[in-house]
C-alpha cells in the first residue's frame, strides 16, 4: 500500500463525504420523526427509529475507517491534529478541513432537531399520562354510582300461574 500522505488525505475526504451524506439522511429521518410525533403515529415513529439506527451503524463504520486513516496520516506527518499540518505541497488538506466543518455544522443541526423531538415526545407522554389518569378516575366514579352485580341481590321470577 502506498503510504503517500496525499493518499490518506483523499481517503479521509472520501470518508467525510460518505459521512456527510449519511448525516443528511439522518437529518431527514429526524425531521420525519418530528412530524410523526405531531401526528401521534407511533408505528411510523418506530420505523423511523429503526431506519435511524441503520444510519448510525453506517456512520460508525465510516468513523472507524476515518480513524484508521487519520491516525496513519498523523503518524506519517508527525502531527497531532490537522491544524498542525503546514505542508504547502500537501493537496486536499484544506478541502478535508472544509468537509469536517460541514459535518460539524450538520451534527449541530441534527442535535438541535433531536432536542426538539425529545421535548415533543415528553409532552406527548405527559398528555397520554393525563388521559390515562382521567380514564381511571372515570372508572372509579362509575363503580361508585353503578355498583357491580356482586352486591345486587339476585332477581327471581315468580310464576303466578298455577
Amino acid at each position: 500500500m502506498d503510504t503517500n500522505p496525499e493518499i490518506y488525505v483523499q481517503r479521509l475526504i472520501e470518508a467525510s463525504r460518505k459521512k456527510y451524506k449519511c448525516l443528511q439522511d439522518m437529518l431527514l429521518l429526524t425531521m420525519a420523526q418530528s412530524e410523526s410525533i405531531n401526528e401521534d403515529g407511533l408505528e411510523g415513529l418506530q420505523k423511523l427509529i429503526s431506519d435511524k439506527q441503520i444510519k448510525i451503524d453506517e456512520i460508525n463504520k465510516i468513523d472507524e475507517e476515518f480513524g484508521v486513516y487519520f491516525s496513519r496520516l498523523k503518524q506519517k506527518l508527525g502531527v497531532n491534529s490537522l491544524d498542525e499540518v503546514v505542508m504547502p505541497g500537501l493537496n486536499g488538506v484544506d478541502e478535508l478541513k472544509q468537509e469536517i466543518k460541514q459535518i460539524m455544522e450538520l451534527l449541530s443541526e441534527i442535535r438541535e432537531s433531536e432536542n426538539q423531538n425529545n421535548e415533543k415526545a415528553k409532552n406527548l407522554l405527559n398528555e397520554l399520562g393525563a388521559n390515562i389518569r382521567k380514564i381511571r378516575e372515570g372508572r372509579k366514579l362509575n363503580s361508585v354510582y353503578s355498583p357491580s352485580s356482586e352486591f345486587m341481590p339476585p332477581s327471581y321470577f315468580v310464576d303466578k300461574k298455577k
